[in-house]
């Protein structure tokens, strides 16, 4: 009788576990420092049609004074985006802070990507940038205050409509979850297959080229 429960749990703590996960990874803010021509690259694991909004700030580091202070006016950003594919999904010039949009039409790692576009600087010369960035990713790149005044929306029909964003982005990942599993089951499955047609060189040999098989087609699966 124990037994006939086990697999809706499973199901359900799966369920509660990504909800978790989509609640502490919807939002993510850190800073960094780069030099004058130094380029910083994130990696974001995005589903498809998913809205992703990052907001970031510069700081330059005052020599005299030994602390980081707010950036010129005359110091830009460049920021560029890249989809699972390699594609340029948004590459463009901002100023010392500022605030970019987009959204997926792949799933998988998006490669997000800031770099100073000014090379004039002095303060250059031997110091550093200090970024601060905020990424949000899915329904908490949405600004509820501003929907409720545009659409006019009580408490709880707000409330009604951020839980609706929320299932709508578990069902998104839920969905991507299933996609990466049916890539990596295939790539297991050619695998096993390429292992077991090895039939040339001693066993060290073949095993390492069944390692190498692996790691190949485990790294071209995961979307």
């Amino acid at each position: 009788m124990a037994g006939v429960g086990v697999r809706p749990l499973q199901g359900m703590v799966r369920f509660v576990l990504l909800v978790l996960t989509v609640c502490a990874a919807g939002a993510r803010g850190l800073y960094f420092h780069i030099g004058e021509t130094e380029k910083r690259c994130f990696i974001e694991e995005i589903p498809d049609e998913t809205m992703v909004i990052g907001n970031y700030r510069t700081q330059m580091w005052d020599k005299q004074k030994e602390v980081f202070l707010p950036s010129t006016p005359g110091l830009g950003m460049h920021v560029e985006v890249k989809d699972p594919d390699g594609k340029v999904v948004l590459s463009r010039q901002y100023g010392s802070e500022g605030r970019f949009t987009f959204t997926s039409h792949t799933p998988g790692d998006h490669q997000i990507c800031l770099h100073s576009n000014s090379t004039r600087m002095a303060l250059f010369a031997g110091g550093k940038l200090r970024v601060h960035l905020d990424i949000q990713v899915g329904e908490h790149a949405n600004n509820y205050p501003e929907i409720a005044a545009k659409d006019k929306l009580t408490e709880l029909q707000l409330r009604a409509r951020q839980l609706l964003d929320q299932v709508e982005q578990i069902q998104k990942e839920q969905d991507y979850q299933r996609v990466r599993d049916l890539h990596l089951e295939a790539a297991v499955d050619l695998y096993t297959h390429c292992v077991c047609n090895v039939s040339a060189g001693p066993f060290s040999t073949q095993e390492d080229v069944g390692v190498t098989s692996l790691h190949s087609i485990v790294k071209n699966a995961s979307v």
